[in-house]
């Protein structure tokens, strides 16, 4: 009787497993995505950062009851440590505005939890997920697609909407 259990769950664990996206259905998940909101923990810093088609969102502004005003910084991929002028995001139209004119054809979405936002005191991934996908529903159509991030690789997906 053990073994014939033991064979259903292994067989059930493997069916999961098979069931799960690809490395390479992620990546192309992500390489659809206009904008990338990656959350992720900024050590000494309380900025948040644009740069190429991503926003680095620090997580402590994820845990706050209002993340606003929200300060970001727009950085050039090949000159990073290159200071550049902050904009003060006040509130979500704010916000969208700013990365509509980052990529004004935005529709595709995609959030990613870094691995280091775990390190931020009080972070929570569900909190921080419904706000930005609050956020993102007001783009009004499009895909919004939940990525995890480990090592420097996107390591899961889920489709939110």
């Amino acid at each position: 009787m053990k073994k014939f259990a033991l064979a259903v769950l292994s067989v059930v664990s493997l069916a999961l497993m098979a069931c799960g996206p690809s490395k390479l259905e992620i990546q192309e998940a992500s390489s659809q995505s206009d904008i990338m909101v990656e959350v992720r923990q900024v050590l000494n810093d309380s900025i948040s950062l644009f740069v190429g088609n991503t926003f680095y969102l620090n997580s402590k502004q994820a845990i706050a009851d209002n993340m606003y005003p929200l300060l970001v910084s727009t950085r050039d991929p090949a000159e990073l440590e290159k200071p550049t002028a902050t904009d003060i995001l006040n509130n979500d139209d704010d916000f969208l505005n700013y990365l509509r004119r980052k990529a004004p054809d935005m529709v595709n979405v995609g959030i990613v939890i870094g691995e280091t936002a775990y390190n931020e005191i009080g972070f929570e991934e569900a909190d921080a997920v419904a706000k930005l996908t609050a956020l993102f529903k007001k783009l009004q159509g499009g895909s919004l697609v939940l990525f995890h991030e480990k090592g420097g690789e996107l390591t899961d997906m889920k489709k939110l909407y």
